[in-house]
């Protein structure tokens, strides 16, 4: 035997061990017995729909599978001749008062054949004194052998008296299981359900609802009960109806209608053909049309090739007669179903017909037909629906001219079709369909601005991100760079911030996490009283499912910077880059971002904001790179505020730099002892360095010519030292020239001034680059002796400007 096979011994050993462990659970109390019968006997409510499809008779047997996530089904129940003898000696002993012999039969028969209900039946008996042993027996018995509807009737009153609402609702199911034809057990199952719904219990914890109750007893009923039948027909297919579920309203209604069909009334059969419809199935109304509508058709059977030259049977339409008095409704389903059906020969007749109804009445069934129409590519046909429809003051809708237009352009005239396509957009301004295909009918007649503004929404309302995007793929295409940019942040706004006031984008910088960002913005909008969400900021529509993926809008976002930093717009450049760090998609590229929204501050002039994301570069990246963005900064603000900053941030780092950067700035501050310090302390460690000899002579010469100062000639002496240090250190003559020059001047020994500055001015340049030029000092010099010579010699100081600083 296949042991990797269900049914072999191996399988039915696990069976029968899984059985005498579900078994052992619900009598030990461990699971009640609605897990138990859903556990091991597949319960399911049959009033499913799909189930209702597959209802088997009880007695048939099904093979247990043993596969793990495989229901298993019920098995075979027959007693063996042995067994049989066993369970009618337990029960002659039960009978003679001999409960415990009894009880003993009848739990080894359980053990070789748990799925035998009569030892459960007769240890009920046994345990009667014992309502909750009894109970739980009853139930395996009558779950087992499940056909008498008493005993289902009996359980449920028991479980209701218990307060066992989901174990009382599965008794009312198996019940209408053992005799759906029962009206009164359907009718007490939905009193529970009503009970159920009044108390707000939880209805989703049971398999069981209003509209499959109503349509297990439209399905269950016999047709001798049409009315009832019916009357549950239609509350079960309303029902379906308002939740869409179109495919088990056609069900019920086509079991319901083969059952008893006269019982059907004019509005049964519209609902009927409209579902059908709603599925294709054109031949069967017309089934129906004949049967019950005193519709008459004439067809013959004809033999054609089709397209693959197979010989197939093909059913041409000849004459269809309807009543004089049948009902508008039904008329347009016939000729919709004639019109699928490619009845050629039928349809314009009909449609004639058809058109005899005024259009305030019929307007909406026109709209049923055209759509029919222009499905099967019968665009004449459907012109002759619509023009009376746009002409008509109750349908001069958007959806309407939609059509119209949609028409007039299948039949080839665009002209007319885009004063339809117009009219749309008079009607609904963002309809994203019209102006799509507005656009390609302007773009196809070499009207390229036209086609270009028919894409333009407007931002009051909610707008359309795909007809956004296409726009902005036009404007890409025809090079309108300040517009693509326009629509290009509008775009953006479906997931970058719409800042509204400075302060918050400087929380979009202070935030580490994009979702921090938006959430202390939208905390900061509320503190002070403001909407979220403004009229007059962007709104997307939110049922539309387009996006951009990651990488287009980091490409997009790249190419709206470099069109902003062209066009010289750095308050723009500002808002996109601070955005950014707010957009999750676009998180992998936060280092990149982050040096974007400095480089914008910078050229917007935003030095507050550019200092908070320096310091953070400081932090993350110290080099001298940030030094020397972090000087400059500091440097350009006039406060002194961020002085203790650069203390702290320097103070456990031993770096080379500590003490040009603090020197240089309590230079700029006006603390000219400190950072004479801090010089001389980098001079005494790097002797050699010439930078650090200038700058201690700076500040000795600053600090000479203060009036407070005493001895200041001792200074002045020390100060031109270390100059005169620096220019031996610093192999640059134009340089050093020119900085001895300035420091006389700066004494007033203007002869020495003079002296330095004509070496420097017969110097050559300091240095000669490919990349940056010539850097060279001589109209600076030229400046400065011009200075020198205005008040003394005029005619030095012409001489000065016109040679050097003429241009």
């Amino acid at each position: 035997m296949d042991e990797s096979k269900p049914g072999t011994s191996i399988e039915i050993i696990d069976e029968i061990n899984t059985e005498n462990e579900l078994t052992n659970k619900f009598l030990s109390g461990e699971m009640s017995f609605a897990d138990y019968s859903t556990e091991w006997f597949d319960y399911e409510d049959e009033d499913d729909v799909e189930t209702n499809r597959r209802i088997v008779d009880e007695s048939r047997q099904s093979n247990l599978i043993a596969e793990k996530g495989v229901i298993r089904r019920r098995k075979a129940t027959r007693l063996t001749p042995a067994l049989l003898g066993l369970m009618g000696e337990a029960n002659l002993r039960f009978a003679r008062g001999d409960k415990e012999t009894a009880e003993r039969m009848c739990q080894e028969i359980i053990k070789q054949i748990p799925t035998s209900a009569e030892p459960y039946q007769t240890l009920a008996q046994i345990y009667e004194n014992d309502p909750e042993k009894s109970l739980q027996f009853s139930l395996l018995a009558a779950h087992l052998s499940p056909s008498d509807p008493n005993e289902w009737l009996r359980l449920a009153a028991i479980s209701k008296e218990r307060g066992d609402i989901k174990q009382e609702m599965m008794c009312y199911t198996q019940a209408i299981k053992a005799d759906p034809h029962n009206l009164e057990i359907h009718l007490k199952r939905l009193q529970v359900l009503d009970y159920l719904e009044e108390a707000k219990y939880p209805l989703n914890s049971f398999n069981v609802s209003h509209v499959k109750c109503y349509h297990k007893i439209a399905t269950s009923l016999p047709a001798s009960e049409a009315d009832t039948v019916m009357k549950y027909a239609r509350l079960g297919v309303t029902i379906y109806h308002n939740s869409n579920e179109i495919e088990r309203a056609l069900d019920l209604m086509g079991a319901v209608y083969k059952k008893c069909p006269a019982a059907f009334n004019i509005e049964d059969l519209n609902i009927l053909l409209e579902l059908l419809i709603s599925r294709k199935q054109y031949q069967t109304c017309l089934e129906v049309f004949v049967a019950s509508a005193g519709v008459t058709i004439e067809a013959e059977i004809q033999t054609v090739k089709n397209s693959k030259g197979d010989i197939e049977e093909q059913t041409n339409y000849i004459k269809c007669c309807m009543p004089n008095d049948l009902q508008i409704d039904l008329k347009s389903k016939l000729l919709i179903c004639f019109i699928y059906l490619g009845a050629t020969d039928l349809i314009p007749s009909l449609l004639n017909d058809f058109l005899s109804n005024e259009v305030e009445k019929a307007g909406d069934l026109y709209m049923d037909i055209e759509e029919a129409l222009t499905a099967m590519g019968y665009h004449d046909l459907a012109m002759q629906l619509l023009e009376p429809l746009v002409k008509n003051t109750s349908f001069d809708l958007g959806a309407v001219w939609l059509k119209h237009a949609d028409c007039l352009h299948n039949l080839g005239q665009d002209d007319d079709a885009i004063q339809s396509y117009n009219k749309v957009l008079t009607h609904a301004p963002q309809h994203p369909e019209a102006r799509k295909k507005l656009y390609n009918i302007l773009l196809k007649k070499g009207q390229i601005s036209e086609a270009v503004n028919a894409l333009q929404q407007d931002y009051r309302y909610a707008i359309s991100m795909e007809l956004l995007y296409q726009q902005l793929c036009v404007l890409k295409e025809h090079n309108k760079s300040l517009k693509y940019m326009e629509i290009g942040q509008a775009l953006l706004c479906k997931t970058f911030v719409q800042f509204r006031h400075p302060e918050e984008l400087a929380i979009s910088y202070s935030q580490k996490n994009p979702k921090n960002s938006v959430e202390h913005i939208n905390n900061f909008r509320s503190v002070r009283g403001e909407s979220l969400y403004l009229p007059n900021e962007i709104h997307f529509d939110e049922d539309e499912t387009f996006k951009l993926t990651p990488q287009q809008e980091w490409e997009l976002f790249k190419e709206l910077l470099e069109i902003a930093f062209k066009n010289k717009k750095f308050f723009t450049m500002q808002r996109l880059t601070a955005g950014a760090i707010t957009s999750k998609s676009l998180y992998p590229h936060r280092a990149e971002i982050e040096f974007l929204c400095f480089q914008s501050c910078l050229l917007n002039k935003d030095y507050e904001n550019a200092i908070r994301l320096v310091k953070e570069f400081a932090q993350k990246y110290p080099n001298t790179r940030t030094w020397n963005l972090l000087g400059f900064l500091v440097n350009t603000v006039d406060e002194g505020k961020h002085a203790r900053y650069i203390i702290r941030l320097f103070q456990k780092d031993n770096l080379a730099v500590k003490n040009i950067f603090l020197g240089n700035n309590f230079l700029t501050t006006g603390r000219y002892i400190v950072a004479f310090k801090h010089f001389l302390e980098y001079h005494n460690h790097n002797p050699k360095e010439p930078f650090s000899a200038l700058m201690v002579g700076i500040c000795l010469l600053v600090m000479a010519s203060q009036r407070t100062m005493s001895k200041y000639q001792n200074l002045i002496l020390q100060g031109m030292s270390y100059l005169l240090l620096y220019q031996k250190l610093r192999n640059c003559d134009q340089e050093a020239y020119y900085n001895l020059g300035r420091a006389y001047q700066m004494l007033s020994i203007n002869n020495l001034a003079i002296e330095y500055y004509e070496k420097a001015l017969a110097a050559g340049p300091i240095a000669v680059c490919s990349q940056h030029g010539v850097m060279d000092l001589t109209r600076e010099t030229a400046y400065n002796l011009y200075i020198l010579y205005k008040e003394q010699s005029p005619q030095m100081a012409r001489k000065y400007l016109n040679k050097y600083l003429v241009i």
